[in-house]
């Protein structure tokens, strides 16, 4: 056989050991990739309270009518990610009343979806139709403090141009009060068609 010619250089074949090497250093660099996306992309810490109440009797043909409000105060303080709300509902229970063991289905103000930029805070306003004898029952005539609202939402965080799955959330806020904690406030209130909530519990913060 003849000699190599000059300048060739021979290298041996990678053996099994440098593969399995290679592999793995290709795995971890991978698993890294990975471990980043998923931090950059996890989603932000939302914070939910109830920020206002009020009620209101709306006058005319449907004067049986009662109607609670709410205002729900989002607060996003993540620097890299935006939400997108693509559903919102708001459900009010009262544990005090005869009809406590059902929720009430709240009317959301706004239209889905809503987006909320980063740092930024958000307003959902809400209202309850009570119709009736309901007015009364659910209520406890007016006298009751013993709310709890609930809301259930979907939604998507944005980092960048990269989008999120769909993430439910649902918290619960309790107690929460729609009428004033003083019988004469309350008085003065209900003469006047309305008034606010006791506004010394608030915010109540959800969780």
């Amino acid at each position: 056989m003849a000699p190599p010619a000059a300048g060739l250089t021979l290298k041996a074949a990678p053996s099994a050991k440098q593969y399995t090497v290679a592999a793995l250093a290709a795995a971890l660099a991978m698993a890294a990739v990975i471990t980043v996306f998923f931090v950059v992309l996890c989603p932000a810490h939302l914070a939910f309270s109830v920020a206002h109440t009020g009620f209101h009797r709306p006058s005319g043909p449907t004067g049986g009518t009662l109607q609670l409000s709410l205002t729900l105060a989002i607060d996003n303080p993540s620097r890299r990610a935006a939400v997108v709300y693509e559903s919102m509902f708001v459900d009010v229970s009262n544990s005090t009343a005869a009809v406590w063991d059902s929720w009430v289905r709240a009317t959301v103000a706004p239209q889905m979806p809503l987006r909320q930029a980063r740092r930024r805070p958000a307003a959902v306003a809400a209202t309850v139709d009570l119709v009736g004898p309901l007015a009364v029952e659910f209520t406890g005539n007016m006298t009751s403090s013993s709310f709890a609202v609930m809301v259930t939402a979907q939604a998507r965080f944005k980092v960048g141009v990269a989008w999120t799955r769909l993430y439910d959330i649902k918290v619960s806020c309790a107690p929460v009060s729609f009428f004033p904690v003083a019988k004469a406030s309350r008085h003065t209130a209900a003469a006047a068609g309305g008034g606010g909530g006791a506004g010394d519990g608030l915010p109540v913060k959800c969780v």
